[in-house]
């Protein structure tokens, strides 16, 4: 899988325009508390089915282990860092997360080794009707007086989705790496625990019956959501003949705040069998840390990023802006979670080793543009043309030699008559055929 990866980031373009924060980024030491995520046997055969029966569910993490071991662990959130947990040497320390994400672009070839075996190109377009993760809340208070009268404590999930035109793409090199890749929202503002500039928002509020148990000597019970968006929320493609611009990227964002008065000195949790004295309710995620061989994100975008106490508070650490992606932490960091993505345009096929192909939609209106892609490992002369069902040629869609790597051919088919016809796609020695069907 590794030989893979290699080949992809050779072949694949640097981005044009590759948008750079103005100030120097070094990579991060990230510091607070970790905690161990107890995972049952009903969790795993829930997310062993999830997968089953939905072949496009898309769980980067999963893709990212084709490649390296990576250690589970749950992290918290919680609005502001006054709070603290208390180690298991008694010592208290302040809580540093307050806002978490990740994005999703389906251009990691190893993404297709995790699910259904179905890969997904820069020019596909697609879907997104489903988020799902993992999550801890631990609820200590699930009633406060307000005016003289006990109400339920109602606390709140924000979750924020973002599409390209939200999210700064840019670039860092540790000393003496390779330059890596990222994408993140455009700006965070501490007041609101999010963006500005999102493409949905949902403030989900949670009671006593979205808590999760309350942890144990040996880590935290995790539970798992799932949050549908809004019909239509499409993502298109990176259609772009060279320069990779990850139009096709996604992602989301989540962060917590309570309902419950709250001081400073306040606990979160203790970790050495003392007794909490102020108690509060927190929020965590799932979460795996690299802590084993690194995996350089140098030609696709599938990154996490993390808002720390020292950009919630003075807007920057060590150079990093509004966030801090997770691959510019020592050991990356990567949220645990999955998108469900459904697209009319899942049409690639392997000709062989060495080429896959894709024509969608399919079907196709007239008044849409055919588009044909191809990727190869090894540079080949390629032929792709057009039957009708008697076998005469309508159209020459490309002849010609291409260099390793994807290609993309737009097919105007406004002068085909609607029906039934036959591509042909030839590849070095390699042939295939298939139909596909024009509609008014």
């Amino acid at each position: 899988m590794k030989k893979q990866l290699q080949r992809f980031a050779v072949a694949s373009l640097l981005i044009a325009g590759f948008a750079m924060q103005a100030k120097a980024q070094g990579q991060v030491k990230a510091e607070g508390f970790l905690g161990e995520e107890v995972i049952s046997d009903a969790q795993l055969a829930t997310n062993l089915k999830m997968k089953a029966n939905y072949s496009n569910w898309k769980l980067p993490v999963t893709a990212i282990e084709q490649l390296t071991s990576l250690t589970r662990y749950v992290n918290f959130m919680f609005q502001d860092s006054s709070v603290v947990f208390v180690y298991g040497d008694g010592q208290p320390g302040h809580n540093p997360w307050h806002s978490v994400g990740a994005v999703f672009t389906p251009n990691d070839e190893n993404i297709e080794l995790t699910d259904d075996f179905t890969k997904l190109s820069r020019y596909n377009e697609y879907t997104v009707d489903s988020l799902y993760f993992p999550y801890l809340y631990v609820r200590y208070i699930d009633e406060i007086e307000v005016e003289g009268a006990m109400v339920p404590v109602v606390d709140t999930l924000i979750i924020q989705f973002f599409k390209s035109d939200q999210l700064a793409s840019g670039s860092f090199t540790p000393a003496g790496s390779e330059t890596e890749r990222f994408m993140k929202p455009d700006n965070f503002d501490a007041n609101i625990l999010g963006s500005n500039n999102v493409a949905y928002e949902m403030r989900i509020p949670l009671t006593a019956e979205d808590s999760t148990a309350r942890p144990t000597a040996e880590g935290w019970s995790t539970g798992a959501r799932i949050i549908p968006l809004p019909a239509g929320f499409d993502i298109a493609s990176d259609a772009a003949q060279t320069d990779l611009q990850f139009t096709n990227a996604v992602g989301f964002s989540m962060s917590f705040k309570t309902m419950v008065p709250y001081n400073f000195g306040d606990t979160m949790e203790t970790r050495d069998g003392s007794s909490i004295t102020n108690k509060i309710n927190y929020f965590g995620h799932s979460m795996f840390i690299n802590e084993s061989v690194e995996v350089k994100q140098t030609a696709y975008i599938n990154n996490s990023w993390w808002v720390p106490s020292d950009v919630l508070y003075t807007g920057e650490q060590n150079g990093w802006e509004n966030s801090i992606p997770g691959n510019a932490y020592f050991d990356d960091r990567y949220v645990n979670y999955g998108f469900h993505i459904t697209t009319s345009t899942l049409g690639t096929d392997e000709l062989d080793k060495n080429v896959t192909f894709g024509v969608y939609p399919n079907p196709v209106s007239k008044n849409q543009t055919l588009k044909a892609d191809f990727n190869l490992v090894n540079a080949t002369d390629v032929t792709i043309e057009l039957f009708d069902l008697l076998g005469n040629k309508v159209k020459e869609v490309t002849n010609g030699y291409f260099a390793s790597g994807e290609h993309k051919v737009d097919v105007n088919i406004a002068d085909l008559t609607p029906g039934m016809y036959v591509y042909s796609i030839k590849a070095g020695n390699s042939v295939a055929s298939k139909k596909v069907t024009i509609m008014d």
